[in-house]
């Protein structure tokens, strides 16, 4: 009896807690048709109340080691060294704005680009990488990140703030000296490494410049973009290239970006004109040839330093004698790689050569090598997707090239992106359709055909806006594709639609991919803070802060680049002789 009135309450109480459940709206809603702004769950505290640990370099450094430690603490639990494996040679691949949809439609666009089937079963040369991770991209002050506090964090392992270069969130206008961050090539000099950057941007752009600049903004590459309250206090981030160590003692210098570095191609052609914020360069106020400068800065060393301005003469450089390689291409920026200037190398061309100059076997430490395809970024800014994409293939021929002439037991590869963008690869299109085509011309019922490649925000919203061209009773705002010609729509500067008109399409704020091979790539795995892979480097390279983070790099001193000790290999080299002094001493012997 008792129990069937336990039972009876139970089931009553849980009838009374169903209705309540079912009657009243979720906390968040209730919340919301009261007037809130947000659910109580979501309340957070006042920033200005709040007491936390200034995220400066040394709070990024606690974050990174603690990631690396819980990597390594990871591997050993299943009994896995290959994280001790080290690199003599680190080279970092950035795509620019490379995002996960845009490596899947540049994976496809490759495969249909070089008419390889379908499209869909295409591979990358990275998408081969045996390790891979995500990195989470946000800046200390924005949850959308930009290419500086991205390369910052990089380069650097420290993230900073939207906008800033080789400086942590302590950054100031009036001193130049606080908040400094070494990158990973003044870690890799003080080894007696050797060092270079090649990019399909300026050289004074976001991401080359993190690897050697310390500046409060990175739209500061000229005299004239420096405000008044910073002159005399901040130097250039051209200057900071020839004047200031890792930049004047880069081994290879490779890029556009003439202007900010004083010298101009009077006579330079523009077949295709591309638009966009990026396509105006800042010029010196100074009438410093820096260039000339750096010639200057080289001319005492043991083989004269070279300085080249078309592919002609990149291609003629003795690459195993020239100890200093500068070749600026252009004005601004490298031409987008599917309109290509006549006398413009390609980024496989930079890469191959800046190998070359880099790579001297067993009579160096070995080097470090910054590689951006840059314009696969800007390609999406102003929703050009077929530019942004061919760049992806121009990226991909570079790491091919990378990976054709390093050795893959002494040379650690990494692949990733500074950030995503605002694109979307959408629809439901069929197998084999053009990437950059529409995404259901197969329904011929469907009122309004769209682009598999959209893009959320940007002045392609212009372009497809229907204005005068809407067809009437309509509610469509968009222009139909089909009165765009064939010709217009296979353009390098056609722009695919956008939803929200932006005079430039904005960076996404999802987590990049990362691909990794060679010595430490197993450090590659899970989700991390983009910072971490500064230190993945450090740890693999035997440099910088994480070089004495355990005793592996003092036990590969005294092993060879292949993982066997000295003692081993002096035992294998030494086998046929005692192999041979054996059988001699068997033929002697009288049984």
């Amino acid at each position: 009896m008792h129990s069937l009135a336990l039972f009876g309450l139970l089931c009553g109480g849980l009838m009374a807690i169903s209705w309540a459940a079912t009657t009243q709206p979720p906390p968040l809603i209730r919340t919301l048709s009261a007037g809130g702004d947000i659910g109580p769950q979501f309340k957070f505290e006042d920033q200005q109340s709040r007491k936390k640990e200034p995220e400066d370099a040394e709070f990024w450094h606690k974050v990174a080691m603690r990631q690396l430690e819980k990597t390594i603490k990871q591997a050993e639990k299943v009994g896995e060294k290959s994280y001790r494996k080290k690199a003599k040679n680190i080279i970092i691949f950035i795509g620019d704005g490379m995002g996960v949809s845009t490596i899947s439609a540049g994976r496809i666009y490759k495969g249909q680009y070089l008419k390889h089937g379908h499209g869909e079963e295409e591979s990358l040369v990275f998408d081969d990488f045996p390790n891979t991770g995500m990195a989470k991209t946000y800046n200390v002050d924005k949850q959308v990140p930009d290419s500086a506090g991205t390369a910052t964090a990089l380069f650097s392992g420290s993230k900073t703030h939207y906008g800033a270069i080789g400086v942590d969130a302590t950054r100031s206008k009036t001193n130049a000296k606080t908040g400094r961050v070494q990158s990973i090539m003044e870690w890799a000099q003080k080894e007696g490494k050797r060092t270079g950057i090649v990019t399909t941007t300026r050289i004074t752009h976001a991401t080359p410049a993190a690897t050697y600049a310390h500046i409060y903004d990175r739209d500061w590459e000229c005299d004239t973009e420096v405000p008044a309250e910073s002159v005399g206090i901040h130097v250039d981030i051209a200057r900071q290239l020839v004047e200031n160590a890792p930049g004047n003692r880069f081994n290879v210098i490779l890029g556009g970006g003439m202007s900010p570095m004083g010298i101009l191609n009077a006579s330079e052609v523009r077949t295709t004109v591309f638009e966009g914020p990026t396509e105006t360069i800042c010029e010196r106020g100074d009438g410093r040839n820096l260039p000339a400068e750096w010639l200057a800065h080289h001319a005492n060393d043991s083989v004269p330093p070279v300085l080249v301005h078309n592919r002609r003469d990149l291609l003629k450089v003795n690459v195993k004698k020239v100890d200093h390689l500068m070749g600026l291409f252009r004005n601004n920026h490298i031409t987008y790689s599917i309109a290509r200037e006549k006398g413009e190398p390609s980024l496989q061309d930079m890469t191959e050569v800046a190998l070359a100059v880099l790579d001297r076997g067993d009579d160096s430490e070995g080097y470090v090598l910054l590689v951006e395809g840059g314009r696969i970024d800007q390609g999406h800014h102003m929703n050009y997707a077929r530019a942004a994409l061919h760049e992806v293939y121009e990226f991909d021929l570079a790491i091919q090239t990378a990976v054709n002439n390093t050795n893959p037991k002494e040379t650690l590869i990494l692949v990733t992106a500074d950030h995503s963008h605002a694109v979307t690869f959408n629809g439901y299109a069929l197998r084999g359709a053009d990437i950059l085509g529409a995404a259901n011309s197969h329904e011929k019922n469907d009122p309004m055909f769209y682009e598999t490649i959209s893009y959320a925000n940007g002045p392609g919203y212009w372009d497809h806006l229907a204005n005068d061209s809407r067809p009437q009773n309509s509610s469509n705002m968009w222009m139909p594709l089909n009165q765009f010609t064939a010709e217009e729509r296979t353009a390098p500067t056609y722009r695919h639609l956008a939803t929200v008109p932006r005079k430039d399409e904005t960076h996404g704020g999802e987590d990049v991919a990362v691909f990794a091979y060679g010595p430490g790539s197993s450090l590659v795995r899970g989700v991390f803070e983009q910072n971490y892979l500064a230190y993945v480097m450090s740890y693999a390279g035997c440099l910088g802060p994480a070089k004495n983070y355990d005793d592996s790099c003092e036990d590969h001193n005294d092993h060879d680049v292949y993982g066997e000790s000295n003692a081993a290999v002096l035992v294998a080299a030494s086998m046929p002789i005692l192999i041979g002094a054996f059988a001699a001493f068997l033929l002697c012997v009288d049984f």
